[in-house]
């Protein structure tokens, strides 16, 4: 009886033995997963070399150019900085905006060279909404029974409320961008021309053919801003989406 006794503790003790080796690993193996999970998702961070010259407050438009391996004329490109302190390239807002118009009014990608004068010889002077040539009949269509006002778009160029009636959300809209004191260029295509950040060539940018449910993109440059409206090829979205949309930019 007594040796019945001594087997039954020995086999207690060895299931205890057992069961606690059990834990013991499994608790070892869900650490040194969790330990291996956070140094892998911290690799990225502490390999960030915070004396690179991309992190240098004093860093040059040319020194970042060689880090980068970008080759545009060094006096197309500015410097901003990023949300953790580093320094990227771009290509300047002014010149973006000047190229963008330029191909606007030429109808094809201008060289960089005669931006300046394509400006100074067409840009609008005057605060408001001045449409471009070749869009004035088509964004006359399309306006038409989106708005309860009716307009006309002088022969300089500037869309205006020819009679202001029972008002909707769109025609609010226009009457504020028309009184605005920003300049806005308005025109109806699938493209407009950029200046590309790595080589400094003239390029197309087909915003539309990226993402044909795009009512419209926009170019800035303080004060002024170009409108380009997507031309709607595919027909994806209708006159009322395009106008309630484009009319809200300056609101977002």
């Amino acid at each position: 009886m007594k040796k019945n006794k001594v087997i039954i503790v020995s086999i207690i003790i060895i299931a205890i033995i057992i069961i606690v080796s059990i834990i013991f690993f499994i608790t070892n193996k869900k650490d040194y997963k969790e330990n291996n999970l956070e140094e892998n998702w911290e690799n990225p961070y502490t390999e960030i070399d915070k004396n690179a010259i991309e992190y240098q407050e004093n860093a040059t438009i040319d020194e970042l150019k060689e880090q980068t391996g970008l080759t545009a004329n060094s006096n197309l490109y500015e410097i901003n900085t990023e949300y953790d302190g580093r320094k990227v390239l771009n290509i300047k807002t002014d010149i973006q905006y000047k190229v963008a118009f330029a191909g606007i009014i030429k109808g094809q990608a201008p060289k960089i060279e005669e931006v300046d004068t394509i400006i100074q010889e067409n840009h609008p002077t005057e605060n408001g909404v001045w449409i471009e040539k070749n869009s004035r009949t088509k964004f006359l269509q399309l306006i038409e029974g989106n708005t309860n006002s009716e307009y006309s778009i002088d022969e300089k160029g500037y869309l205006n409320i020819k009679e202001k009636r029972g008002q909707n959300d769109i025609d609010k809209n226009l009457e504020r961008l028309i009184k605005s004191n920003k300049q806005i260029i308005v025109t109806i295509s699938n493209m407009y021309y950029e200046v590309d950040s790595v080589t400094g060539e003239i390029v197309e940018y087909p915003f539309e053919q990226l993402d044909s449910y795009q009512a419209y993109d926009q170019i800035t440059s303080k004060d002024n801003t170009i409108i380009v409206i997507t031309s709607n090829t595919n027909k994806n979205l209708t006159n009322q989406d395009i106008m309630e949309q484009w009319t809200q930019f300056l609101e977002n």
